[in-house]
């Protein structure tokens, strides 16, 4: 099976479930929360689908996706928190290679974690990697809110005045802006650590 042919299969099976619940408004909120927890920009794309054939309604579908979407992120950075706690992480954080990765992610948590919401596959290892190796929680608590905020209404809204194409389009769009994002908070730590080094020089 083709990975087109996979994702429709995806996208019409969340769709199945998702309309056997449509005539109760909490049950399909319910569901639509759920969802999101296993497959969260699938879940927009069919929602955002439903919404504009009027099976679902859009605000309070909108609210259980942006809902379930910040709280299953928020999940995998205290799951991974704890996980980080534990004997075994605790050794695992000891090691050479793990060490220079914290130093490498706390100094760059930032471009990383905005980036991760727009690639798709990355939002399991890196908010999981985040709370493993601490990165402060209002910080993660900010970014996934203020990214989810932004991609998922988006994915919805094209997905409801564009269909399944141009949302998965969107999609793939969002593999190309996450690195460009990352040059640019590059540049600028850069930029920073550079005027940094001008101004210790300076004062010696």
């Amino acid at each position: 099976m083709s990975i087109a042919a996979s994702a429709l299969a995806t996208t019409d099976g969340i769709s199945q479930t998702l309309t056997l619940f449509a005539a109760d408004p909490i049950a399909i909120a319910a569901a639509i929360f759920l969802a999101t927890l296993l497959l969260e920009d699938a879940t927009a794309i069919v929602v955002g689908l439903l919404a504009s054939q009027m099976v679902v309604e859009p605000m309070p579908a909108l609210a259980a996706l942006l809902t379930g979407t910040i709280f299953g992120d928020v999940t995998l950075h205290v799951v991974g928190r704890y996980a980080g706690d534990t004997i075994s992480g605790q050794r695992l954080l000891t090691k050479p290679a793990v060490e220079r990765a914290v130093r490498w992610l706390r100094t760059r948590s930032v471009p990383t974690l905005f980036a991760a919401r727009f690639i798709p596959g990355l939002r399991l290892p890196v908010y999981l990697g985040s709370g493993f190796l601490r990165i402060p929680f209002h910080r993660c608590l900010l970014l996934i809110v203020v990214t989810g905020l932004i991609w998922t209404p988006a994915l919805f809204w094209v997905s409801a005045t564009g269909g399944t194409i141009a949302a998965e389009q969107m999609g793939h769009a969002g593999l190309l802006l996450a690195p460009v994002l990352v040059v640019v908070f590059a540049l600028k730590s850069l930029a920073r650590h550079r005027r940094r080094t001008k101004l210790s020089h300076c004062a010696t």
